[in-house]
């Protein structure tokens, strides 16, 4: 599929929806359970993990021929999940750690996300092979 101006206007519109989604999704977890510094940044922990379960859901209703459309697919995948989970954060808050001597938190927080988005991604890919089962 080619680069046009409506598929990069899907990716663009499921990128803004996530990218609000992210923001409200991390104000309300800091508002509710707070955020201190050097703390563990659970905000962005848990909307990763968020994201990468509904992109394994997408992807695997994608491939299971659900979502056929390959600018909605884009605009899901590519767009909403892009826009709302990014390891942009992650870099940022890593270094803070480290800087602040808080490299348990650091090493933790590291090995936290990569196996946990790996086994959250492959949980929204198990749903979606259940659901096409149905």
């Amino acid at each position: 599929m080619g680069i046009s101006i409506k598929t990069l206007l899907c990716v663009g519109g499921g990128c803004f929806v996530g990218g609000v989604l992210r923001y409200l999704t991390g104000w309300f977890i800091c508002n509710r359970w707070g955020v201190t510094v050097p703390g563990m940044p659970w905000h962005t922990l848990l909307i990763n993990f968020g994201g990468c379960l509904f992109m394994g859901l997408f992807c695997g209703l994608a491939a299971g021929g659900f979502i056929t459309n390959p600018n909605l697919r884009l605009a899901v995948t590519a767009g909403l999940c892009g826009g709302y989970s990014t390891l942009a954060a992650f870099a940022f808050e890593n270094t803070v750690l480290l800087r602040a001597g808080s490299y348990f938190t650091a090493s933790a927080y590291i090995v936290a996300t990569v196996v946990g988005s790996l086994i959250f991604f492959l949980l929204g890919n198990g749903t979606a092979q259940l659901m096409l089962k149905s």
